[in-house]
Order: structure tokens, then C-alpha cells, then sequence
């Protein structure tokens, strides 16, 4: 499913780029890139790995394809459903879309139960981790735990306010939030906590920091969605604050584990760690001086929305995709370029974003910037479908890679 899943997604994120370019010519078109490349790119993207990763490490079997398959098609009807909705201004079709999208959440949480509530198969299972990464696996599933919460949380909202409005608060930033911070974030520190110490034979550096981690996000985000959701100045100086700790304590927990990954995961990784302390920096300073976010609202959102996760992806994407094909990348040379058009596609739409409020800039700069991001998508997609495609049907034998101590994963062993 991967060799068609990926590439559709990063078609999804292209579109939702290039559509951001064209927002100074039409303002209204945000509404519509920031669903299309949550719903569209992010969400299946996370279902893809987990549809593959869950067996492995389960040693269990999704109890039917057809609906694992239901599940993706679903949101993946949702997302563009909503977009068109938007675009076209026509209420029902984002209504349609994100029912869609809140029932492909249902059918993963019955997909999910099925296989847990079989016996585990007789392949064999992830070498056990030691004392310190036996303490870290349990918060690490309270993370994706809380990431499936947060996921129909989020679809959940976009139901509701598709229909109606509330007078009060910012719902269309609750949404986001609980998708992007409640359900990607979540995922992302579930699965770095579970597999950074097997991929690179590092330990963690502190457990104490991994659950203060954990603690920050639960008292954190909650108050972030109520002040969203009330508009209540208190609860954003309380929230941001909280919140931008307890990213800044996972950057500062992977970071010393993450060096140790092979290229080009590494540097997409560390890029992705960059501009999410860069974005999230932004939000924390909207909670205190709420004037900042008029001017640079966008720009924040642009930086997690394209370059946060489209790196983190590509990151992920590089580590697991030869495992996944049981080939090494078609095209490694690609890579560079890849990473590169997309953090110099961020860049620039920040200094042409930044441009056009202070001083009127061209809008054909922001237009150029989403080109070159969606280049950046459009390239790993063809990374992905080029090495399934020299596949023989590939394979997941090396699933989850673990290092030896002391040796990054993929270095010569």
C-alpha cells in the first residue's frame, strides 16, 4: 500500500503548497491548504507507517485488508472533499468531508482493536530492550495512546464546526492544534521514545526528562485548546508557555540520539527539530503578545505545516523506506535536493510572507515559494514510488532495525 499511499499524500501536500502561494491573489484559499494538507498529507502518512510498523511489532496481523484499506480511503476522500468544499465555497461538501475523515479515525481505532485482540503469531519479535528503554516504551505508548484521542478530538470539531459555528473562540485553531500538536506531535514523540535508542544503540539521557515531557503535554495542550476555544487571554499566557516547554524538552531528549542516525535521516531530522523550535518559538510569542500573530500567523503555521512535517517525514520516510521495499533508495542522490527545496522553500516564503506585510513585496515571490516546497514533496514521492518500484514486492524481515551499542543504525556493521 505504501508504493501508492505515499506518493498520493505528497501529491496532497504539492497541491496544499502550491495553493498557499496563490494566497495573496485569493486570502480565502487557506482554509482550504491547511485541511488538504493535514487531512490529505499528514494523517495518511502516519497511517501508512503504522500499518506497516504495528504487525511487525505486535507479531500480529490486521484482521482484514479491506478495511485497513477503507480506513485510508477514507480520510484520503475526506481531505480533498473538504478542500474542494473550500475552494468552491459549497458547505456541503465539507460537511461530507469531514464526516469522511471522522469515520476513517473510527474504522483505525476497530482496525487497531481487532489486531490487539488476537494471540501473537509466531514471527519472530523486536530483539527486548534493556531496563532503561523497558521504562521508556510504556510512556512512549501513552504518547500514541494520546495521539488517537487527540486524532478524533480534532475530526470531532471538524464535524461540528463544519456544521455550526460557536459565537466564541477560534475553532478553525482548535482543529489544528488537536491534529497537528494533539495527534502528529503525540505520534511523532510515541514513536521517537520507542525507536531512537534500537535505531542508533544510544541510551536516553534522562527518563526523568521523558516523563516531565510527557506531563508538560498533558496539563499543556488542554489548556491551549480551551483558550482557543474561549478566547481567553490568561489561558494562551498560561498555555504557551507550557507548551513551548515541553517541545523544547523533546527536541533537547532526541536530540543527542537523532546525531547519531545515518544520512540523509539525520539531516532531514535535525532540519525538522530546527523549524519546529522555530515555529513553536512563534506560537509561544503569540500567547504573550497577541499582536504578533496578526503579522505573522501564516508564517508560523508555513513552517509547521511545510517544513516541521514535510521534514519529519522525509526523515522517516528515508529510514524506513529501504527497509520497507527490501531495496536501497533508487535515487540517493535525490535526497539532497529534496531537503533542500523544501527548507528553501520555507525560507523563502517566510522572507516573502515577511515582505509583502511590512512593505507590500511581490506577491509572485510567495507564488514562487510554494512552487519550490512542492517540488520538495513532489520529489520524495517519486523517491518513494522509484525504489517500490525496482522492489520484487519487498519486505519487512529488518523491521524495526536495531544498532548495535555504540553503532548508528545503517552504519557498516
Amino acid at each position: 500500500m505504501g508504493r501508492y499511499l505515499v506518493p498520493a499524500a505528497m501529491a496532497a501536500f504539492a497541491v496544499a503548497a502550491l495553493a498557499a502561494g496563490l494566497i495573496p491573489y485569493r486570502p480565502a484559499l487557506w482554509a482550504a491548504v491547511v485541511p488538504l494538507a493535514v487531512l490529505g498529507g499528514v494523517i495518511p502518512m502516519i497511517f501508512a507507517i503504522n500499518i506497516r510498523v504495528v504487525p511487525v511489532i505486535s507479531r500480529r496481523s490486521w484482521a482484514s485488508e479491506r478495511w485497513v484499506r477503507a480506513q485510508v480511503a477514507l480520510v484520503v476522500a475526506g481531505a480533498w472533499l473538504v478542500f474542494a468544499g473550500r475552494v468552491a465555497g459549497l458547505g456541503a461538501l465539507v460537511v461530507t468531508g469531514s464526516v469522511l475523515a471522522l469515520a476513517s479515525a473510527i474504522v483505525a481505532a476497530v482496525n487497531l482493536a481487532r489486531l490487539f485482540r488476537q494471540a501473537p503469531g509466531q514471527r519472530p519479535a523486536p530483539p527486548p530492550p534493556d531496563s532503561e528503554q523497558a521504562a521508556v516504551d510504556p510512556i512512549a505508548t501513552r504518547f500514541m495512546r494520546m495521539a488517537g484521542v487527540y486524532l478524533v478530538l480534532g475530526l470531532v470539531v471538524g464535524v461540528v464546526t463544519a456544521v455550526w459555528r460557536p459565537g466564541v473562540g477560534r475553532w478553525d485553531l482548535v482543529w489544528a492544534h488537536a491534529l497537528l500538536i494533539g495527534y502528529m506531535l503525540s505520534m511523532a514523540a510515541g514513536v521517537c521514545y520507542h525507536v531512537l535508542a534500537r535505531w542508533t544503540g544510544r541510551r536516553w539521557r534522562s527518563l526523568a526528562a521523558i516523563r516531565l515531557h510527557f506531563a508538560l503535554v498533558v496539563v499543556g495542550l488542554p489548556l491551549m485548546l480551551l483558550a482557543l476555544a474561549t478566547d481567553q487571554a490568561i489561558l494562551f499566557a498560561i498555555a504557551g508557555p507550557i507548551q513551548a516547554a515541553a517541545i523544547a524538552l523533546f527536541l533537547a531528549n532526541i536530540a543527542p540520539l537523532t546525531v547519531a542516525l545515518p544520512s540523509p535521516t539525520r539531516p532531514a531530522l535535525l532540519a525538522a527539530m530546527g523549524l519546529l523550535a522555530v515555529g513553536i518559538g512563534l506560537g509561544a510569542a503569540f500567547a504573550i503578545e497577541p499582536i504578533l500573530g496578526v503579522w505573522l500567523r501564516v508564517v508560523h503555521a508555513e513552517i509547521n505545516l511545510f517544513g516541521w512535517t514535510g521534514l519529519l517525514i522525509s526523515g522517516v520516510g528515508y529510514y524506513f523506506l529501504p527497509r520497507l521495499a527490501g531495496q536501497p533508495l533508487r535515487w540517493p542522490w535525490l535526497a539532497p535536493f529534496q531537503l533542500g527545496a523544501i527548507v528553501g522553500g520555507v525560507a523563502l516564503s517566510v522572507a516573502a510572507l515577511g515582505w509583502r506585510a511590512h512593505a507590500d513585496g511581490p506577491a509572485w515571490l510567495v507564488l514562487a515559494a510554494g512552487a519550490v516546497i512542492a517540488a520538495g514533496f513532489l520529489l520524495f514521492g517519486l523517491q518513494v514510488a522509484g525504489t517500490f518500484r525496482q522492489s520484487s514486492g519487498g519486505t519487512v524481515a529488518a523491521l524495526p532495525f536495531v544498532a548495535k551499542p555504540g553503532v548508528p543504525a545503517g552504519a557498516s556493521r
